[in-house]
């Protein structure tokens, strides 16, 4: 006896992907997706760390605000009333400040000289934003 099947209701049966997947194929996809997962938290933690510390060190360090500046202040016979000095000759960093730049805005000449003696007052070239550097005398 033959049986006749009706075609609108024979339902095609498919085995589903992770049955017909052999084990160590499954391995395989479930490292790498956990790979790439653990890159992105590790690339997400980076990126968060580094905006952190970029926050926290512009704040500086409790340097004389501009308010605190004296105006009118001479060194060395130049007005630096335009210029970061506190009281007692003691200049405070600001942001994009070089020596050199430092060195420009307190004297007239021998930039040079001026230099050479902001980096032996102060132990060395190297200079943050916020520090107080000793100004010569003379």
């Amino acid at each position: 006896m033959a049986l006749a099947l009706d075609p609108r209701y024979v339902v095609e049966v498919r085995t589903p992907r992770y049955l017909s997947a052999s084990p160590a194929r499954l391995d395989h996809e479930i490292y790498v997706r956990r790979r790439i997962v653990a890159g992105l938290l590790v690339t997400l933690l980076a990126v968060a760390t580094c905006l952190g510390i970029r926050s926290l060190a512009s704040r500086g360090d409790g340097a004389a605000p501009v308010s605190a500046v004296t105006p009118g202040v001479s060194v060395a016979g130049v007005d630096v009333s335009g210029a970061y000095v506190v009281n007692d000759g003691v200049y405070i960093v600001q942001p994009g400040d070089t020596l050199w730049s430092i060195a420009s805005s307190l004297t007239d000449d021998g930039i040079r000289d001026y230099v050479a003696d902001l980096i032996s007052l102060n132990g060395g070239a190297s200079i943050d934003v916020g520090q107080r550097l000793a100004l010569p005398r003379g």
